[in-house]
């Protein structure tokens, strides 16, 4: 089952706390961006390690409510991390480490990349939360510990060193690489309203398309080649029972018309 993660537009540097019953008052149409199972890569260029801050777990809903007794009630005063810091810090180190990452996500990723950072900068401020309340873990300290190693990973970035080999970052961006086919802008910087932008989404939607026809393409003619053997397979042991050489003529039809028409249909 996946979890949704946000990245949102605040006034104040912290999240909502619901024993002030604050959440009320929380989506009052200020941008917001949703990701899916883990922060995108994107969403982690704009943080450090001194960004982590802890909330109560209960307060990720209004005091008050059924959710709020009940989240109270099954972790008391557990806590879980989350990210949060200012609008020109973060631009600032989405600018800083724009080189070391386009440059392992690929040229083409980066007018990508260019777009999020023209995002952050007209309509999130003055400060840039990373909601994570869906992946708290009670307190145990396993989600805060990858975050750090992740976010300390990006910090190399800052003093002009690559980030690990095989290190978060580097996971990050394998990942991205492995699905980039699926949808590049989800995978790199969520989905939110008037985010992706037409253009943005059409070109690499049409990326999309054309290796998903090739890759149809490819399987549709290992297909029909794996027919065809077979076909010929059972004309030469036709011949070999009877001793005639009508199994083969017809094997031979046969593969002829399944491959014309294999043809036909990737050419139409």
């Amino acid at each position: 089952m996946s979890v949704r993660l946000y990245l949102d537009s605040v006034r104040q540097p912290r999240m909502p706390d619901g024993s002030a019953g604050e959440w009320g008052d929380f989506f009052d149409g200020a941008m917001e961006l949703e990701a899916k199972n883990w922060p995108p890569l994107l969403w982690w260029a704009m943080f450090s390690r001194g960004d982590v801050v802890e909330a109560r777990i209960a307060d990720t809903e209004d005091v008050g409510t059924d959710e709020h007794a009940e989240l109270l009630s099954e972790w008391g005063e557990a806590t879980y991390p989350y990210l949060v810091v200012d609008q020109p810090t973060a631009l600032s180190r989405l600018h800083a480490r724009r080189q070391g990452l386009t440059s392992r996500l690929g040229a083409r990723f980066s007018p990508l990349y260019d777009e999020f950072v023209a995002l952050i900068d007209a309509r999130f401020g003055p400060y840039v939360l990373l909601r994570t309340e869906a992946l708290a873990d009670g307190g145990e300290g396993g989600i805060r510990l990858r975050f750090e190693d992740t976010l300390a990973d990006l910090e190399r970035l800052d003093g002009g060193h690559a980030t690990a080999a095989d290190g978060p970052v580097d996971n990050l961006i394998s990942y991205f690489h492995r699905w980039q086919h699926t949808d590049p802008v989800w995978l790199l910087s969520g989905v939110g309203d008037g985010w992706p932008s037409v253009a943005l989404r059409e070109r690499f939607a049409a990326t999309a398309v054309g290796r998903s026809s090739r890759r149809t393409a490819a399987r549709s003619t290992a297909v029909d080649w794996v027919w065809g053997v077979l076909v010929v397979v059972c004309g030469i042991g036709g011949y070999w029972l009877t001793g005639s050489a009508w199994p083969i003529v017809v094997a031979s039809g046969v593969v002829l018309t399944v491959l014309v028409a294999g043809f036909v249909r990737r050419r139409g």
